[in-house]
């Protein structure tokens, strides 16, 4: 494991490499990125016991990889590759017991709870298709339970930008969800009031947990709370940055499964050759799908890709311009990219 001065060595040598300035860039992460996530999520040295460090990697990979976890983060594209990333968040999609758990009896940092409950199976989590059905029916909760940053290396004025694109990043991979209750558990007082300034409300600052089982309280760059923000509270008070993220509408195409990953990484900038490659499929199958996904919005909204694009003669520069509509609506519509299954009950009604 990467230790908290490991860290602060890594920074002072990549921020010597980079005279000038910062280039970020906000994106949803991958599974590629979990190495570099969990050296700065360890940097905060909070109480995990070592069985439950060790196999966080583990957690985070299998939560990535049957949708569980959405995974996002801020880049500095001016850094050396290996040592770009300097900010991410992970959500979660939780039971509505599990949140209420967390309001009123959870100890504090919950990232650790739930590492520990990973290794019995008794993870409080949805799998993707129970996030697609819950999508579609009654909606989600969200928990940001994981987090890291880079602690030193930047000026306060670095910080703050680094600071706001992450919030960038945050909506690019949760808005378009249906969300009905947020909680989070920042670490540290700075990170904590920057999630109140965004619209978040105070539900625990655990000083009773502590006080209850005589525990020190925490230094105050290590100190836990709770917030959160349900749907009503949002409406009620609308116009914060995290209130953004309760505005739903639903999806109109449903595009599959596999047309949403293409999407996915094309709204990242990937080219059909790279696409192909991200996919693990051939170009002849990117090309396909592109073809269906055109022609399943022609067929809900025939003009969204002008006529002359969406029927006219194959060649290259068509296809250029038809993924440059299609991709500037999907930017204003992530709903789209979402997964969206109604229970077969309420799809009978």
């Amino acid at each position: 494991m990467k230790t908290r001065d490991g860290v602060d060595r890594l920074v002072r040598g990549t921020r010597a490499n980079t005279p000038g300035g910062i280039s970020l860039m906000a994106r949803k992460g991958s599974a590629q990125d979990l190495a570099n996530c969990y050296m700065l999520h360890a940097s905060l040295g909070l109480p995990y016991p070592e069985t439950s460090r060790r196999i966080l990697p583990e957690m985070w990979r299998a939560l990535l990889s049957n949708g569980a976890v959405q995974l996002f983060l801020v880049e500095d594209r001016a850094r050396p590759v290996g040592s770009r990333i300097v900010s991410f968040g992970a959500t979660l999609f939780v039971t509505d017991e599990f949140c209420s758990q967390a309001r009123l009896t959870l100890p504090p940092y919950l990232g650790v709870e739930l590492a520990r409950r990973y290794l019995p199976r008794q993870l409080p989590v949805l799998n993707r298709k129970q996030v697609a059905r819950a999508n579609a029916d009654d909606g989600l909760n969200m928990m940001m339970c994981f987090e890291g940053w880079v602690q030193h290396g930047f000026s306060p004025k670095e910080f703050l930008v680094v600071r706001e694109k992450q919030k960038e990043a945050f909506h690019l991979a949760l808005r378009g969800y249906r969300i009905k209750e947020f909680l989070t558990d920042p670490i540290g007082r700075e990170t904590s009031q920057w999630m109140l300034d965004a619209g978040a409300r105070l539900r625990r600052n655990y000083s009773n947990y502590f006080r209850r089982h005589r525990l020190p309280e925490p230094e105050p760059w290590r100190r836990p709370c709770l917030l959160g923000l349900t749907k009503e509270e949002a409406f009620a008070h609308p116009g914060a940055d995290i209130a953004g993220l309760f505005i739903y509408t639903a999806p109109r195409f449903h595009f599959s499964r596999s047309q949403r990953a293409l999407l996915h990484h094309a709204l990242m900038g990937e080219t059909c050759e790279t696409l192909a490659a991200s996919l693990s499929v051939s170009p002849w199958t990117v090309k396909k799908r592109w073809q269906a996904i055109y022609d399943r919005v022609v067929d809900v909204d025939g003009e969204l890709l002008p006529a002359p694009i969406a029927y006219g003669v194959r060649n290259s520069s068509r296809g250029v311009e038809r993924r440059r509509h299609l991709l500037n609506y999907l930017r204003q519509h992530l709903e789209e990219l979402r997964p969206n299954k109604p229970s077969a009950q309420r799809h009978r009604a």
